[in-house]
């Protein structure tokens, strides 16, 4: 299935300074805003992109940078305001400067540098050893006049789908910093609301990898094994039988009249003024059935406590039928533990054709 339009709905971001402070921003994979945009942070959602543009001197402290993008970045879940300084400028001034983070979960740079690990951030004490890591980080960057429409003014930006395009289909190599967050929680992420969904690829929208998306994918340079496991279930969905799945289930459930709504952890919430249906779709083989539905159950309540109630709430909904359903890629043959999801009271339904087919106890939900 092709995600680009996924890729391509996603907000652009422009966040510009210095080569040292994106040196620390790498180090601890976050960035810092003024508190004048707050608003304007607070609008940001994991999963966004956000152009990575370096700055010469001034206001760089070093007279070897230049004004150019350097990289592309991933917007992560964990959003918080420091109270300490961070950046060499900070630790000059003795001042938070930029106190509003941004959490990373990615960075795509077009140049390679040493591992995060055997460098120290820049701070009044290691200018020699900085100048170097930034000759590196500098070496395959993309100078502004090579980028028509690229905005310059201020420190961070929307930027355009025009220039977006321009970078994000650059044929330069990519080298990947991963976050070493393992695992996120909805207690500390940072809100994401339903958006309708028409399509399996728009529920990659607020991914917060690039890398399930081809024109990414095919720029990474393998230099080595990621340092850091990444635990993320959206990269489920640009499986092929799941996302197959899932577009079968958003085309049924649009063809009866349901508003179909995702975000980033719920794969399909469909509604019309009198049912809903909360699905979680597991891509499995028999022999895993009970690890991936296992998955699935804790999932689905979950999002139906921390999403959907909330959602529900908010628009002053009431429906007369709430059901809860896993959607497995293939009949599951262990039907006791079948038995076991249903005495929790979720459904277990296979897609077939333009209908959903109960295994086990049909709860109702099969009349769509």
């Amino acid at each position: 299935m092709d995600f680009t339009p996924s890729l391509e709905a996603k907000g652009f971001y422009r966040f510009t300074g210095p080569p040292e402070n994106w040196l620390t921003a790498i180090k601890f994979m976050t960035w810092g805003l003024e508190e004048k945009h707050r608003n304007r942070w607070a609008a940001i959602q994991p999963g966004d992109i956000f152009f990575i543009h370096s700055t010469g001197s001034p206001p760089s402290l070093f007279n070897n940078a230049k004004s150019g993008v350097i990289g592309i970045g991933v917007v992560g879940p964990h959003f918080s305001i420091k109270k300490d300084f961070l950046w060499i400028h900070e630790q000059k001034e003795k001042r938070n400067i930029w106190p509003l983070l941004v959490p990373f979960s990615e960075i795509y740079l077009f140049s390679s540098i040493p591992s995060a690990v055997s460098w120290e951030a820049p701070n009044p004490d290691n200018g020699s050893r900085i100048r170097e890591l930034i000759d590196q980080l500098l070496r395959n960057y993309i100078p502004l006049s090579e980028l028509s429409g690229f905005p310059q003014m201020g420190s961070f930006s929307s930027v355009g789908q025009d220039v977006a395009r321009q970078i994000l289909y650059d044929k330069r190599p990519l080298h990947v910093i991963e976050s070493h967050v393992l695992e996120e929680s909805l207690l500390s992420s940072k809100p994401t609301a339903f958006e309708s969904v028409k399509s399996a690829s728009e529920t990659l929208r607020y991914a917060d990898t690039l890398s399930v998306f081809d024109t990414i994918k095919k720029r990474v340079v393998k230099e080595s094994p990621s340092q850091y496991f990444k635990n993320n279930e959206l990269l489920a969905r640009a499986e092929d039988v799941h996302s197959t799945i899932l577009q079968n289930l958003i085309d049924l459930f649009r063809s009866k009249g349901y508003e179909t709504l995702s975000n980033r952890f719920v794969d399909l919430f469909a509604h019309n003024e009198k049912r809903s249906f909360l699905i979680d779709v597991k891509s499995i083989e028999n022999q895993n059935f009970r690890t991936q539905a296992r998955k699935g159950i804790v999932q689905l309540f979950e999002y139906d406590y921390f999403e959907v109630r909330k959602f529900v709430s908010d628009n002053q909904l009431k429906f007369a039928d709430s059901y809860k359903l896993l959607v497995p890629s293939k009949t599951p043959e262990d039907k006791g533990y079948v038995g076991f999801i249903n005495d929790l009271k979720v459904g277990v339904g296979v897609v077939e054709k333009q209908s959903i087919r109960a295994v086990g106890t049909d709860f109702g939900f099969s009349r769509v």
